[in-house]
This record gives structure tokens, C-alpha cells and sequence, in this order.
């Protein structure tokens, strides 16, 4: 790949585009690697990103070097849950086996959603996991604001009805 014309940058730095991938005079560069900062001044070196046909320009905000460096899937999944609810994956599996494979509130064993695991529902003021849900009753409690008094009018509004 060759220099960009003076048009060309002309034309991509009068565009503002959301994630800054664009040369702008005030920056100077192409694209910028979301992981390591690692900036295209030029054409050329776009070659160091990663081909994205499915982004705005055809290249992904990540540099090829961050991209072999990415975790796998059941990694960051793994991580999440840590960093979220501070459990382990063993944990999420001791959870599942506690409950029988089922919902913690409607007992259902399909948990639909979530790539097709159960939520982990967690007390949102102390932080403390709860249990694992459906999508739907993990959906429910959340509207219902994760309150046991709400849910109780919820349930004398169906009795009287």
C-alpha cells in the first residue's frame, strides 16, 4: 500500500468518525490499537491491524500482535465471573449441580439467553451471589428492582386477579 493523497486526508480528517479511527489533523494517524496504543501514521501501516471487513474501514481497532495475545472465549468467561460476582468457574459448576441443572426460581432446566448459561444473580447492594437464573426470572427480578416487597404486591395482584 502506498502514502494517502493529500485529498484523501483531506477529505478523512473534514470526517469525524466515533472512534477516532480517522486521520484528524489533531492526531495525525490512521488507526490506533485499542490494546497497545500502536498508532498507522500511513497506508502501509495498516498492514499491522487486523483486516475487519465488518468495521467502518475495513480494519479492526486492534493491532495483529494484541489480537494473537487475545483470551479465548471460556477464559474471559472465566474472568468475568471473577471479576464480577468473584467466583470460579468451578464455582458456577458447583452452583449448577446444587441446583440440579435448573433455575433457581421457576426450575426451568432451559436458561435461554446468556449463550446458554444460567445468570448469576447477585444482591446488587452487597455484592453477595444469590443463585443462577433463567433469563427470564433473572429479567423479572430485575424489573421488579430486586425487590421482595414489590415482588410480594406482584404476587397479591395475581391471587386477586
Amino acid at each position: 500500500m502506498g502514502r494517502i493523497s493529500n485529498e484523501a486526508l483531506a477529505k478523512m480528517s473534514a470526517t469525524k468518525i466515533e472512534n477516532n479511527n480517522l486521520l484528524d489533523e489533531s492526531r495525525g494517524f490512521l488507526k490506533e490499537c485499542k490494546g497497545c496504543g500502536k498508532r498507522a501514521y500511513h497506508s502501509e501501516d495498516l498492514e499491522a491491524f487486523v483486516k475487519a471487513s465488518s468495521c467502518r474501514h475495513g480494519y479492526s481497532r486492534q493491532c495483529k500482535e494484541c489480537k494473537s495475545k487475545a483470551v479465548s472465549p471460556e477464559k474471559r468467561r472465566e474472568l468475568n465471573l471473577q471479576r464480577l460476582y468473584g467466583i470460579t468457574l468451578e464455582d458456577y459448576d458447583m452452583m449448577i449441580l446444587a441446583q440440579d441443572g435448573k433455575c433457581a426460581i421457576c426450575e426451568t432446566t432451559f436458561p435461554r439467553g446468556n449463550n446458554g448459561r444460567f445468570h448469576v444473580d447477585h444482591n446488587h447492594d452487597t455484592g453477595e451471589v444469590r443463585g443462577l437464573l433463567c433469563s427470564n426470572c433473572n429479567t423479572g427480578i430485575g424489573l421488579l428492582q430486586d425487590s421482595s416487597k414489590i415482588v410480594l404486591k406482584a404476587l397479591n395482584y395475581l391471587e386477586r386477579n
